[in-house]
């Protein structure tokens, strides 16, 4: 089975690659094709999607959940020295994220989990010291509600 973090994680990289086609997206959950490696440049976007809490006390079809989600921009100076290429990436998976707001959360949708909602919280920005010759960081944080229809909980 499919679990919800991985379809929630899935979904936000498939966006996030169609809005940023010249940056690397990584799911942390996501596995790459056979004979490949996760590995990335000095600039990319990573995501990650995790459970945060169960809303019932129990587990099911059709139990509430949330999910925390990070998505963190990691863009090298050498990519970009006047730092625009940090900012263009920034805005655009800040308008992506945007877009899942509300009425959007259904794009998340899929293999049986159900999106309730999609709610941004807090950003941080801070200096990457793992870049080669330094870079930027931005981490968003979101928070996203659902439930997963699945009959077949292990």
């Amino acid at each position: 089975m499919t679990e919800p973090e991985e379809i929630i994680e899935a979904k936000i990289v498939a966006l996030l690659a169609d809005a940023l086609p010249s940056v690397d997206v990584i799911g942390a959950l996501s596995p790459v094709s056979d004979g490949e490696q996760k590995l990335s440049p000095d600039t990319y976007v990573a995501v990650f999607a995790d459970v945060a809490s169960q809303d019932l006390d129990w587990r099911g079809p059709g139990v509430p959940f949330t999910y925390s989600v990070r998505v963190a921009v990691h863009y090298a100076n050498a990519d970009s020295a006047c730092g625009a290429g940090f900012r263009d990436a920034c805005r655009a998976v800040r308008s992506t994220l945007v877009m899942l707001l509300g009425d959007g959360c259904s794009a998340l949708d899929g293999d049986g989990f159900e999106c309730d909602g999609f709610t941004l919280d807090s950003t941080n920005t801070s200096q990457d010291f793992a870049a080669e010759n330094g870079g930027m960081t931005k981490t968003y944080n979101a928070t996203v509600t659902g439930r997963h229809k699945k009959e077949n909980y292990e």
